[in-house]
């Protein structure tokens, strides 16, 4: 068994009551090669830490912080190969809440001898001192003269930039996926494999063939049309990195399959990894079907720590997305729904500073410094107890289209609800030429909701005169103001 992943622990790992640490630990084992050897193996031991079974405490500067004692032992029949021990520090946090979204992964890499190979990895709560200890025996397999595969890799995140750490790889950054598991929120199953020795074939041999499917049984065709083909060429390792969109695959347990062949159809070598979707609501993809990756934002990455991004925490920065969301592109708004299903500190981090550069290229910090103050307005006006004025319904207009040329507030007409008219005159960038109305049902105290606007890409509503009139339409309604300025614009 490759993985030591089952879906108890993976139930586990998100319950919020936890009195041990709880782990989804996973490996993969690779190849380092050489032209004049064969390759030897080393593995990739990562996991990921349930940030709500761990306990957090105040140090001396006010932020939180977790504290996990990791003990690392790898052995086979003629000893230790590997004693590691080391505390491990989470990101530093300004307050519990945000601390308990962190995203915590460890992971090393150690040179393996062929044969049976036992793992133990053991971590201590150094606040409580509750532990949990993994323990797993694998065949590690011989390295190859001829060309073959590496262990197949699911990943969490990737980018073409290496930032530095433990997840550098081929010169970018390559996050692994703990859990062979797949949720509603996962949109692209995104996979890594390598390839060893085609540098050793005649060149009348390539380019070989490689292909990666998915499948309900092992080495079975393909589902869905989940299938990729193409060409590998003359290499000492070659890194394939490809992805999947798997919104089709409905819930069940499926294998993703690679194989390489030559050009007369033999298989040199093949790999499968198991893994479960779930998925409650498939959907069904046309041919020209374009699909923009919520969940891997692309970004620039750099050293962040003088910059106005550097100094926000998990819990802030959740909701600068939101802040974001009325003013964001499409392809941005699906990047910050992936953030909000998915914190990630670095990572949103970067998108901020990013997403303020690209509109203020020459100095993203004031590009955020005006909008910060439009919010806090914003937040002023149509804020309350329950919810922040930036997630009103107000507040997202606002926001959107800025300060309406004309208000009408309407408070007590006979036979309708509260209501409020917004006009805007100024088609342009940032305004736009129509109206909003926003009215007050009987459960909202103190906030109005989105009924109906003229507005293009905005809600249009045929049955809005139903829902502000609580008698009905009656002849009344035809001289209120709502009637005479929608019908005018």
């Amino acid at each position: 068994m490759k993985r030591w992943v089952r879906i108890c622990i993976i139930s586990l790992l998100f319950s919020v009551q936890a009195s041990a640490i709880n782990i989804i630990p996973s490996y993969t084992i690779f190849y380092m090669s050489a032209d004049t050897s064969v390759p030897r193996p080393y593995i990739e031991l990562y996991w990921q830490v349930g940030a709500k079974s761990i306990q957090y405490r105040q140090d001396s500067t006010g932020v939180w912080l977790g504290k996990i004692l990791t003990q690392i032992q790898v052995s086979c029949d003629t000893g230790i190969i590997v004693s590691d021990q080391y505390i491990l520090k989470t990101t530093p946090a300004n307050s519990i809440k945000a601390a308990k979204l962190q995203n915590i992964l460890d992971l090393h890499r150690y040179l393996l001898p062929v044969g049976d190979v036992t793992i133990s990895v053991k971590l201590k709560d150094l606040h409580t001192m509750d532990s949990t200890s993994y323990q797993e025996t694998i065949a590690v397999l011989k390295g190859k003269t001829e060309p073959f595969l590496s262990d197949l890799q699911l990943l969490d995140t990737t980018y073409s930039v290496d930032i530095g750490g433990m997840f550098s790889k081929n010169n970018g950054t390559q996050v692994p996926l703990s859990a062979d598991f797949l949720d509603n929120h996962r949109k692209l199953l995104h996979y890594y494999v390598e390839v060893y020795n085609t540098q050793k074939l005649e060149p009348a041999m390539l380019p070989l063939i490689q292909k990666t499917y998915i499948s309900k049984k092992q080495g079975e065709g393909s589902v869905f049309n989940l299938s990729s083909i193409d060409t590998i060429n003359a290499g000492v390792v070659l890194p394939i990195l490809g992805n999947f969109d798997i919104r089709p695959l409905p819930s069940g347990n499926y294998y993703l399959n690679i194989y390489v062949s030559d050009q007369a159809g033999n298989r040199l070598s093949e790999k499968s990894l198991f893994f479960q979707r779930v998925n409650q609501n498939p959907i069904e993809l046309t041919t020209d079907s374009n699909y923009i990756d919520s969940e891997f934002v692309s970004v620039q990455l750099f050293d962040l720590s003088s910059t106005f991004a550097s100094k926000y925490d998990t819990r802030q920065l959740m909701a600068i997305m939101k802040m974001l969301l009325p003013i964001s592109t499409e392809t941005e708004k699906l990047s910050i729904n992936g953030f909000l299903n998915r914190p990630d500190v670095t990572y949103m981090r970067y998108f901020l500073y990013n997403f303020w550069k690209s509109r203020f290229p020459d100095n993203p910090e004031k590009g955020w410094k005006q909008f910060t103050d439009e919010v806090r307005s914003v937040n002023k006006e149509y804020g309350s107890r329950i919810k922040p004025g930036y997630e009103t319904d107000r507040g997202i207009v606002f926001l959107k289209y800025g300060k309406p040329d004309q208000i009408t507030t309407v408070s007590n007409e006979a036979g309708a609800l509260p209501y409020e008219i917004w006009q805007y005159n100024t088609p342009g960038t940032r305004g736009t030429n129509g109206i909003f109305l926003f009215y007050q049902p009987g459960y909202m105290v103190g906030d109005y909701k989105l009924l109906h606007s003229t507005v293009n890409g905005e809600v249009r509503n045929a049955r809005w005169r139903s829902q502000l009139y609580t008698n009905g339409i009656s002849n009344q309604a035809i001289t209120s103001q709502a009637e005479i300025i929608i019908q005018n614009k």
